[in-house]
């Protein structure tokens, strides 16, 4: 055929061929739908307990094609539910398990055609696939250097919302290794994620998954006030009827925590009476139990009754639910309401030791299935604690609060050995792949697009991030020793010139209240008892007082017997009930020291309200006048403003 007409005829068929093209490409964007929508539906929706739901989701994964497709989409697909289901019994009914493995040319097929979708289907295969090796938690996840390499490709790609859904996965190997880490991960991701979830592994993980994660993080971190605008914005992009009880936990912690118990019980109540009106067992169950945490976290004589009803309610609400009895958490915070019922109204004390061991059981169960035992450990103690406490017995309340703070100084020192290298890693990983951005700057320089350049500004600004929280790190360990230095050796308080200096930090708009307390006939208890014991007494109403108190107040060791208390953005109701609670936990201490000597003990009190611009001079003059009215007229008492 002569030249020219060959040009001719190439010419002619190119249409067509590239016809040919965009409809097989149609084809498969087509397929690629059906299959992402049932395998997600498949695996985040399949339940042992509704056969009907089940039936339906197996209809429409035969009906998708994908057991019979054996194309790299189909291997890809078919791959991910076995790892999703790991174990379940139901996929074998679909299709057998694939014997060849996913190779770089199945990713290659699918990244083609969708490279969101790339990214998330690939980080939910390499985060489900690599759980189950995963033995200890502390052990470094073999996910996180995949979800790395993945990460540095979708960069490299320029795929800003493909990087995020890594980020997002990233966060959650992280959690439990490192906090810091999750939290860059988590914040990057945020705002390229979808607010609403979809069926699509695009959107398997939201804003409000993230939002909650975030939040959970800064609580573990002492952030409460940023963490509550994460629990709120979580509440704020989520319509009432479409809330969970889950929705609220972030944010009755973080305000439980700051003290606004007022607002932490109003949200609690809030996701109960949703709860009811949806009529669902499961939810109404988690609402009563965060319900129960604010009354049990600040509790007075007054809300004894309130706490008595509300472990009953859970009980009952319990028995009637069907599809919680094999939950070992469900099962453990049944145990817990039964056993704070005991505590407070039974008068067996060998009924009262069994449920406790009972409980003690329930929580060791729940810990051998779960991914972070130490995690569960951890609440066991914090629940044994409030349970001692409302039976009376600080002693032992005051044991597993010991407990409690030494597991968890444990783990955190765990978690720093095991990943020492973890955050330089990552922070050389980020930057390895701002080189390789650099590097497809340069050889693309001409073509450059606007999204190439916004991402590149992200990625440097996340690096400044990371080093912005690494020197955060830094300052609060050093700012951590220098506080030890300021501490009270004998009682673990503050001494007055660290009270005076922190004072200066406080907020100048905020309204703060200063307490003065004295122990009632001190002298005397030296003089009966001895020093020694004299010093159990101090060091003993000391741990009383931090622990009930949150981490941005102070208690100062103001001279012998005599402490300051310094609460922030607290009226004087709200200290009276602190002071409260604090005054019934001494007084119903009867045997002190290693020898156990009966005697009780008192403190009095004088609450006046401040402002970090009043001179401090003034303030302890008007809380010391009051003191000393509140021992003169009788002791054991608290006299305010």
């Amino acid at each position: 055929m002569p030249l020219n007409k060959l040009k001719v005829f190439i010419i002619s068929i190119l249409p067509c061929f590239a016809l040919h093209v965009s409809e097989a490409i149609a084809q498969d964007l087509t397929k690629l739908s059906r299959y992402d929508q049932a395998t997600y539906r498949a695996i985040t929706l399949w339940s042992n307990n509704n056969e009907q739901l089940n039936n339906e989701l197996s209809d429409q994964i035969k009906s998708s094609g994908l057991p019979q497709d054996d194309s790299s989409l189909g291997l890809i697909f078919k791959h991910v539910i076995w790892e999703g289901f790991n174990g379940d019994k139901a996929v074998e009914n679909w299709f057998s398990r694939p014997s060849r493995l996913i190779d770089t040319d199945d990713w290659d097929a699918l990244k083609s055609l969708d490279a969101e979708l790339y990214a998330g289907v690939r980080s939910y295969f390499i985060y489900s696939s690599s759980a189950r090796h995963v033995v200890h938690e502390q052990q470094v996840s073999p996910a996180i250097e995949k979800l790395r390499r993945l990460k540095s490709e979708m960069l490299e790609a320029s795929n800003s919302k493909a990087v995020a859904l890594v980020s997002a996965w990233l966060g959650n190997e992280f959690q439990s290794k490192s906090h810091i880490d999750a939290l860059v991960e988590f914040k990057y991701s945020f705002n390229y994620l979808n607010v609403e979830k979809k069926d699509s592994f695009k959107a398997m993980l939201t804003q409000r998954e993230i939002a909650a994660y975030i939040a959970n993080i800064l609580i573990e971190l002492q952030l409460y006030s940023e963490a509550l605008q994460y629990a709120d914005y979580i509440l704020s992009i989520v319509p009432v009827s479409e809330r969970y009880s889950v929705d609220y936990i972030a944010s009755v912690q973080a305000l439980t925590q700051l003290g606004r118990f007022s607002e932490a019980l109003a949200k609690s109540e809030s996701a109960v009476e949703l709860a009811t009106e949806q009529d669902d067992t499961d939810n109404l169950i988690v609402a009563l139990i965060l319900n129960l945490s604010v009354y049990t976290h600040f509790m007075t004589e007054a809300e004894v009754d309130k706490i008595r009803g509300l472990a009953g309610r859970i009980a009952a609400v319990v028995e009637t639910s069907t599809s919680n009895s094999s939950s070992p958490m469900i099962e453990a915070y049944i145990q817990t309401a039964q056993t704070l019922i005991e505590a407070l109204d039974g008068n067996d004390p060998v009924r009262f030791s069994e449920e406790v061991d009972t409980l003690t059981e329930k929580y060791e169960t729940w810990s051998a299935q779960h991914p972070s035992p130490t995690d569960i450990n951890l609440r066991l103690y914090q629940n044994l604690q409030r349970i001692y406490e409302v039976k009376g017995n600080y002693k032992k309340a005051y044991q597993f609060a010991t407990k409690y703070r030494s597991l968890k100084l444990d783990r955190n020192q765990l978690i720093s050995s095991s990943n020492a290298n973890l955050g330089n890693d990552f922070l050389s990983k980020e930057i390895e792949i701002t080189e390789l951005k650099n590097i497809k700057i340069n050889r693309e320089k001409d073509q450059l697009t606007n999204q190439a350049n916004f991402l590149k500004s992200i990625l440097f600004g996340g690096l400044a991030i990371i080093l912005g929280l690494t020197t955060l790190w830094y300052r609060r360990r050093h700012n951590i020793s220098k506080a030890l230095a300021d501490v009270d050796s004998l009682t673990g308080a503050y001494t007055r010139r660290a009270i005076n200096s922190w004072l200066n930090f406080i907020s100048p708009e905020q309204v703060n209240c200063a307490v003065l307390l004295d122990v009632d006939h001190f002298k005397k208890i030296n003089d009966n008892y001895g020093h020694n014991l004299g010093d159990e007494v101090l060091k003993t109403l000391s741990q009383i007082i931090i622990k009930r108190i949150r981490k941005i107040d102070r208690l100062c060791r103001y001279g012998g017997e005599e402490f300051l208390l310094v609460i922030q953005a607290t009226d004087i109701s709200e200290a009276s009930a602190i002071i409260n609670v604090i005054r019934k936990e001494v007084e119903g201490i009867e045997y002190w020291g290693e020898q156990e000597v009966p005697f009780n003990v008192s403190f009095s009190a004088g609450i006046v309200t401040f402002k970090s611009t009043d001179k401090i001079e003034s303030v302890l003059e008007r809380a010391d006048h009051l003191l000393y009215e509140a021992k003169r007229t009788g002791r054991a008492k608290t006299l305010t403003e």
